[in-house]
């Protein structure tokens, strides 16, 4: 049994726990067998000495001088007793009693290490005492690592002295056996050789026992001597669980990401919710969730895996826990339609989150690239049930025949016939920021960048609003090639990709088009005020081409222009109500939060214009409905003093929500519905590009206000 790997109590993976009980269970039937073989040679030298003391009797006739000499069977017992049995004893007594002492303390500090961590991980963002218990977890960490440690160490310890120690006493037993049975040395001179390869093999395993041990204490002494605070995940110097599936070379015939670690698991509703802890494995095509110590029989332990083809990955921060993100797969139901299930999961780190959802997306990639049929698996009740790719049912508004005309017409505006980046036809992917529409392959360099860089979205499998469908109209690949193949110098033309181009071939170019942006022209030839003043005059006069230009160029995406009252020109296209222009700049991450001189947010302008949808839009990116202007009025104050029905509903829902659900974020839909609900209006007038049934932008002068349970929600105090 190979020795265990002193790195994997760092990992401390439910491979690595069976392997510690394969270990336990092959110490107890190592000491079963001892005890069985000490009671059997006991038993042979009881019948030696009988043996020995008939022989006596019988020489006692013959020879007189017999009752004079040592009788060479009881001198051979004694040495049986002084080198067989006396050492194997003192085996059990010193060695093999004592791990199970530190079994216990290992146990011990296993289940206070969970106790502690599940505690921390409960603890909110602002939560005073989260430094204090961030330094528990770290101590608590660190003690249960070298009670690890120190248990691992004596498991190869006593694995090793299995093979040196028991063996040398029963060489030992051997060559006595060979000394006295002198009438039986022509067979034991036969076991001569193999006796000699034994000692020899035993000579080599001790001198590999003594350089792993070596590098074992080596590691250890390394470990014990870090401080606490690389055991606590909110420092720089965090101590990283070690990922033992990234080290290992992939082979040729699975290239996949690979990746593996503990993650907080969200189960429940919307009211009674729990987060357990369980160990996830990306392996090939699949997200493989286990229990680290499952137990037979219980539903909730057994393995799951979710196809990661048909599954999309996305953070989010809408729950009411930090460094969290969701898998998005189908799920059958009963009436044997497919419906999309959201698995919620928690890193320890901000880094560790990002590095998952890094993992997942590139091997949802690698597997949609890959020519292997999906592999048939089984799935337990009421668990996803992902075998294959089927038409999903969206939720409702999720795909309407508008979105899908404009889709269509997206593909064929010229140039995006083709990829914008190896011209291969019939692509399917897209970047939302960037405008352009490219081929699967050149999609996986492009995820790769960042969603800073590019945001990839499939035309075929995911959602698109029809703000973000006209934005990609607005630009599209011919368009966005003259902004970032402007200035293609002529000895990287040789570079420039095609549909056969290798992998390397396309992340060279790519990375140079987009990341560094090298054939931007005038990229460093003009002073940074007027670039950015340019890009704010681009934005609010709507030309979303030239708005990419000049942030190809460098220009702030939050530039605040002093002559308009310092606003960004997010502020500015909100009070236009200019919704395609309000997506372009949120695609490039404008932040919904910024003030100008008069305090006011998006928020606020949204508020006043009574622009619901703009309203909903802004939240969902995070806007924060409780900042004060320099008046000390919030969105809703101003939406109130307007008389803003529609936004002060959304404003005031969405507080409600915020208040009494654990996840706000994820419960904007819930409040949006109640707010559409909420009033009478003629569906002949709806706008050709609404989001959902009813344009609250453009609202009948009879419409109503209802409030039938009279609530007091709707009312402003």
């Amino acid at each position: 049994m190979p020795a265990l790997d002193l790195r994997g109590c760092l990992e401390d993976s439910p491979k690595f726990r069976k392997r510690v009980n394969d270990h336990e269970e092959s110490i107890q039937n190592f000491e079963s067998s001892l005890k069985t073989l000490i009671k059997l040679s006991r038993a042979q030298v009881e019948l030696s000495t009988e043996y020995s003391q008939r022989q006596q009797d019988l020489a006692q006739e013959f020879m007189t001088f017999s009752h004079s000499q040592d009788d060479p069977i009881v001198a051979k017992n004694s040495h049986v007793v002084d080198t067989f049995i006396d050492p194997l004893e003192s085996f059990i007594k010193e060695t093999l009693f004592p791990v199970k002492d530190l079994k216990k303390r290992f146990e011990r500090s296993s289940d206070d290490v969970d106790t502690v961590l599940a505690r921390y991980m409960g603890k909110r963002p602002r939560d005073p005492t989260l430094a204090d218990s961030a330094k528990e977890l770290g101590d608590s960490r660190r003690g249960f690592h070298l009670t690890y440690m120190d248990y691992v160490t004596k498991l190869n310890e006593i694995e090793a002295k299995k093979k040196v120690d028991y063996m040398e006493n029963v060489l030992a037993y051997m060559y006595t056996e060979s000394v006295f049975h002198h009438q039986s040395y022509e067979i034991l001179k036969d076991l001569e050789p193999y006796m000699r390869d034994l000692t020899g093999l035993l000579y080599d395993t001790r001198q590999r026992y003594v350089e792993e041990a070596a590098e074992g204490h080596i590691y250890q002494d390394l470990c014990a001597k870090s401080t606490a605070s690389q055991y606590d995940p909110t420092q720089n110097n965090y101590l990283r669980i070690p990922n033992s599936k990234e080290s290992a070379p992939a082979s040729k015939a699975e290239s996949y990401t690979s990746k593996a670690g503990y993650l907080f698991e969200r189960k429940g509703g919307r009211v009674l919710q729990s987060w357990t802890r369980k160990y996830f494995s990306i392996e090939g095509e699949e997200l493989v969730c286990a229990a680290r110590n499952p137990r037979p029989g219980r539903e909730e332990d057994q393995s799951l895996a979710y196809n990661l083809r048909v599954c999309s990955v996305k953070l989010c921060d809408g729950y009411d826990r930090r460094f969290t993100f969701e898998v998005i797969s189908p799920m059958r139901v009963p009436s044997n339609d497919y419906t999309l299930s959201v698995l919620v999961l928690q890193a320890e780190t901000e880094e560790e989150m990002h590095e998952w959802v890094d993992s997942l997306k590139s091997a949802s990639q690698q597997a949609l690239n890959s020519n292997k049929s999906p592999p048939q698996q089984s799935h337990h009740k009421g668990r996803p049930d992902i075998s294959s790719v089927v038409e999903i049912k969206e939720p409702h508004g999720a795909s309407s025949e508008n979105n899908r005309l404009l889709l269509r017409a997206l593909r064929e505006t010229p140039g995006n016939d083709r990829c914008a980046d190896c011209q291969v036809e019939e692509p399917e992917w897209a970047s939302t920021n960037l405008g352009v529409i490219m081929c699967i392959e050149c999609s996986g360099i492009h995820r790769s960048l960042g969603v800073h860089v590019s945001k990839i979205r499939s035309l075929v499998l995911d959602k698109w609003e029809t703000e973000a469908i006209e934005v990609m109209l607005r630009i599209g690949n011919t368009k966005a090639n003259r902004v970032f193949e402007e200035n293609v110098p002529a000895d990287m033309e040789s570079f420039r990709i095609h549909p056969n181009s290798s992998r390397p071939e396309r992340d060279l170019w790519i990375t140079e088009k987009y990341l560094k942006r090298s054939f931007v022209a005038d990229k460093n030839n003009e002073e940074k005020e007027s670039i950015d003043r340019s890009f704010w005059d681009a934005v609010t006069q709507s030309e979303l081409a030239e708005s990419l230009r000049h942030l190809a160029r460098g220009a702030k995406i939050d530039y605040k222009n002093p002559d308009e009252c310092f606003q960004t020109a997010l502020h500015k296209v909100v009070q236009q109500g200019d919704e395609i222009i309000v997506e372009f700049l949120l695609q490039w991450f404008s932040d919904v939060n910024q003030t100008d001189e008069n305090g006011w947010t998006s928020l606020h302008y949204a508020a006043t214009a009574n622009n619901v949808r703009l309203v909903l839009a802004l939240l969902k990116r995070h806007a924060k409905a409780d900042l004060r202007d320099k008046e000390n009025k919030t969105p809703l104050d101003l939406a109130v003093d307007r008389q803003n029905v529609q936004a002060v509903t959304a404003l005031r829902l969405f507080a409600f929500d915020k208040q009494h659900n654990a996840s706000p974020a994820s419960s904007l839909d819930f409040g949006f519905r109640e707010a559409m609900s909420s009033f009478k209006q003629d569906r002949n007038s709806l706008g050709a590009h609404s989001h959902s049934a009813v344009d609250l932008r453009e609202t009948p002068e009879n419409a109503v206000l209802h409030d039938d349970q009279n609530s007091k929600l709707l009312h402003p105090k």
